[in-house]
């Protein structure tokens, strides 16, 4: 018996509407990306075709609604979206965007010959990415290093919408947080996830300060290799067994060779109080200012010979810091009164680092994009873009039929597996409940994170077909 197509096996010349797949680029936990060509056109520009796992997922409908509205050089741009239906099985929605060739912001900074002057670029250029986003009232919800792309002449992409929202979008989801990825989640967004827990109804109101926070977030990474705690813990005042988290240090604590000014701008994202985080086009303003000013160190490459001063707790952020107050000249002191300290609480500090990014779960119901929001057919290459008008494609009507589990619009455990979810017998280290097979997140204690879902006061993550580990990474 022939095996149907699955969207993560086709293979190199299977056709998806009018684009013939080359190679595969990447899988998710709701995704996978193939760079694909117009199968009518076999010169033109590849593209980045991305196939939904799930039949019917809407979150693709909602990328390519945010898609359409916003066009700036560090956000993809769309091209085409559609339905592919394999012989015998149900409609997978699919979107194609402008293929970017470029590295992920984390491997991009490991790379050993970033700088601080690179970096502030690449700051200048997202922060441009989401003033374009926040301008047309959208919010990408879900900025981390995995959602960026940056090219080998240092050009940033600001990837994967399809968490995002915008004013007057309708709610799509019944969970107190919309999506998104706990490490980067915002203070306030912490502090209501945890008051909220179990108030029926409550939905937190996402705002641009958290793009804005979960940016900081990841700047910090990509200066000192890690993330920062959590910006806040509630659960902790709550439970005085529990240790208190980590005071964040500053960047330059951890990694000597980051400027000033770079750390600087990282430490205005990151603060407390979102009112005192810049807004995009602020932020991108002093971005670009500082990257024209800092001194030749800034060209010294961010990883180096002992690029580590100190790892302990003691160096404690305010709350009311505000980078054109800052003194510069306390940076020696600063580094010098953590150096005292080298050793002493290293190894705890870094095993309270945050796990590993859970993946998006599927909280979403069907919806369509109105005449309005559909891209302008035409066009012409500009800037290494694909063309609409060469392409020939038009956004296709969304079909009313495509069904939609009751298991994808809330996060109780289900009393059946997920679509495309492994089935019992399951593998040594994973729990079947209901026929599926589930993980423990590394942490299981309610109340659960919005990608999670909840049984027997415990949170559990869904395993796919084929033993795949749950990652939110899915992007070319």
């Amino acid at each position: 018996m022939e095996e149907v197509p699955t969207p993560d096996s086709l293979a190199p010349g299977d056709i998806v509407g009018p684009w013939r797949v080359e190679r595969p680029a990447g899988r998710g936990t709701y995704g996978v990306v193939y760079r694909a060509r117009n199968a009518g056109h076999p010169t033109s520009k590849p593209v980045a075709l991305k196939l939904a796992v799930f039949p019917g997922d809407p979150r693709f409908v909602r990328e390519v609604t945010a898609l359409s509205r916003i066009h700036h050089p560090a956000v993809p741009e769309f091209i085409d979206r559609g339905w592919w239906r394999p012989e015998g099985g149900l409609l997978h929605p699919y979107v194609v965007m402008q293929w970017v060739d470029g590295l992920p912001l984390y491997e991009w900074a490991e790379l050993g010959v970033v700088t601080s002057r690179q970096v502030l670029r690449v700051l200048a250029q997202l922060a441009r990415a989401l003033e374009a986003t926040h301008e047309q009232e959208c919010l990408h919800r879900d900025v981390k290093g995995d959602n960026v792309r940056v090219t080998p002449d240092v050009q940033a992409f600001l990837m994967d919408y399809g968490s995002s929202t915008w004013a007057g979008a309708s709610l799509l989801t019944e969970e107190p947080m919309p999506p998104g990825t706990r490490d980067y989640r915002s203070p306030e967004a912490l502090r209501f996830h945890w008051s909220s827990r179990r108030q029926k109804g409550a939905h937190y109101e996402a705002s641009p300060a958290d793009d804005i926070y979960a940016l900081g977030v990841s700047m910090y990474r990509v200066a000192t290799g890690v993330h920062p705690p959590p910006g806040t813990d509630p659960e902790a005042r709550k439970d005085p067994l529990r240790p208190p988290l980590p005071l964040r240090l500053l960047p330059q604590s951890l990694n000597g060779r980051v400027v000033p000014e770079l750390a600087s701008l990282i430490e205005w994202m990151l603060a407390q109080a979102p009112q005192k985080r810049p807004g995009a086009r602020e932020l991108a303003k002093a971005a670009e200012a500082a990257m024209k000013r800092v001194n030749p160190e800034a060209d010294l490459p961010l990883s180096g010979s002992n690029p580590v001063i100190a790892r302990a707790p003691s160096v404690q952020v305010s709350a009311n810091f505000v980078p054109h107050k800052y003194e510069h000249r306390r940076w020696p002191m600063l580094a010098s009164a953590a150096s005292l300290l080298l050793g002493l609480s290293a190894p705890w500090f870094m095993s309270r680092q945050p796990a590993h990014p859970s993946p998006v779960e599927v909280n979403w119901v069907l919806e369509e994009v109105s005449d309005a929001e559909k891209p302008d057919a035409g066009g012409s290459e500009d800037g290494g873009k694909a063309d609409l008008g060469d392409t020939a494609m038009t956004a296709h009507a969304v079909p009313r039929d495509v069904p939609v589990s009751p298991e994808a619009i809330t996060q109780n455990m289900p009393e059946k597996p997920l679509d495309g979810q492994r089935r019992a017998p399951c593998a040594p280290g994973q729990v079947n409940i209901n026929g599926g097979c589930w993980k423990r997140p590394a942490n299981s204690v309610p109340p659960c994170g919005e990608d999670e879902y909840e049984w027997k006061n415990t949170c559990y993550l869904p395993i796919l077909k084929r033993g795949r580990s749950s990652t939110s990474r899915m992007e070319p």
